[in-house]
């Protein structure tokens, strides 16, 4: 049996852990019942990305060349336009879609190590990060699903905790997979984007003739 302080790590198979506290996470962290490595094989990860400074649509594709390096790039969803919700008025719009990977064996049994990986590519596409505050960003990648798996660490949570209320991850995320369930919650993608609030906001094709952008590409 592989331990929690050997490998720092907790694999949760289908375990619900949605709606959680820190606390319970924590807990989860910390009561030491690894599910060992062979929870992690063979498996597809998706990655929302997301920019909205500067070429927008130039950093999502670098991006995608970038975690090439990763593993194979297998599909890339649509792009979205989406408002900077929650940012200052004014803020540039975000330019969103998700990427397909078949991650390198190295990454396997090492899912800290890749969102490691992700936020060196942030930083090398210029991504800077002040705390815990929300900015613009040319960049941002974030692991939403690994495959029908549940992880927990202390940098990485999947699925990803606030992706159930965001349309920008689920519209994009049901295109590529929209029968496939998402752990932890017993409803597929497209079911659960049919299930999203009518004030969550509304997302648009991108490019859009019809849109007014408030960022350039």
């Amino acid at each position: 049996m592989v331990t929690l302080s050997t490998l720092q790590y907790q694999v949760l198979g289908l375990a619900n852990f949605w709606g959680r506290s820190a606390t319970d996470i924590h807990d989860l962290l910390h009561d030491g019942k690894s599910q060992g490595l062979g929870d992690l094989r063979a498996v597809h990860l998706h990655i929302a990305t997301g920019s909205n400074l500067g070429n927008r649509i130039e950093h999502l594709d670098r991006a995608d060349r970038a975690l090439a390096s990763l593993g194979q790039v297998l599909r890339v969803s649509p792009t979205y336009q989406t408002a900077a919700v929650g940012m200052a008025p004014g803020t540039p719009d975000f330019l969103n879609r998700v990427v397909e990977l078949n991650p390198d064996q190295r990454w396997l049994q090492a899912p800290s190590a890749l969102m490691q990986a992700l936020l060196d590519i942030e930083q090398d596409l210029g991504r800077q990060r002040r705390g815990d505050r929300v900015l613009s960003r040319p960049i941002d990648l974030d692991i939403v699903l690994w495959g029908d798996r549940c992880i927990a660490l202390p940098n990485l949570i999947v699925p990803h905790p606030r992706m159930l209320s965001r349309r920008f991850v689920l519209q994009p995320l049901a295109d590529l997979i929209p029968d496939q369930v998402v752990p932890g919650t017993g409803k597929t993608a497209s079911a659960l984007l049919r299930a999203l609030p009518e004030d969550v906001p509304e997302i648009a094709p991108w490019p859009n003739p019809t849109a007014s952008p408030t960022a350039t590409s």
